[in-house]
């Protein structure tokens, strides 16, 4: 994300699974994952389905919403998985007298954490787009 947004690198998320306690994944159900990134890093040849756009979600980020205050507060439960989406004007959070509200259709949350410090960044939301 700092490349990117700081220097317009072009830089990517990949949502594989639940977030779990370090060392409680299955490493098994990555494998497929190590093995393609370890070819690719090593220039060796993939064998890769032709692309469909149609079998991904695709997002970028439209909001990045920083916590100002010790008065910041994330308007849903902690378990909201990632890239759980909310009408239009929901308010996502509230930071003292600022309200931070969905504004695109289909707009939807990552990464949320209240607790960082004062000036981190919260809460992410991203918004369905396309790469072509």
């Amino acid at each position: 994300y700092f490349s990117s947004n700081n220097f317009g690198a072009d830089a990517f998320t990949v949502e594989l699974g639940k977030v779990k306690p370090f060392g409680e994944n299955n490493m098994a159900d990555f494998e497929q994952v190590k093995s393609t990134l370890t070819r690719l890093i090593s220039g060796q040849d993939l064998a890769l389905a032709p692309y469909n756009e149609a079998d991904f979600n695709i997002f970028e980020i439209d909001q990045t919403i920083n916590k100002e205050t010790e008065a910041f507060v994330l308007n849903f439960a902690d378990d909201v998985e990632n890239f759980t989406d909310y009408p239009i004007g929901y308010v996502l959070a509230t930071d003292g007298v600022i309200e931070h509200k969905v504004r695109t259709q289909g707009e939807a949350i990552i990464f949320p954490n209240a607790n960082v410090a004062i000036g981190q960044r919260a809460l992410l939301t991203v918004k369905p787009t396309s790469i072509d």
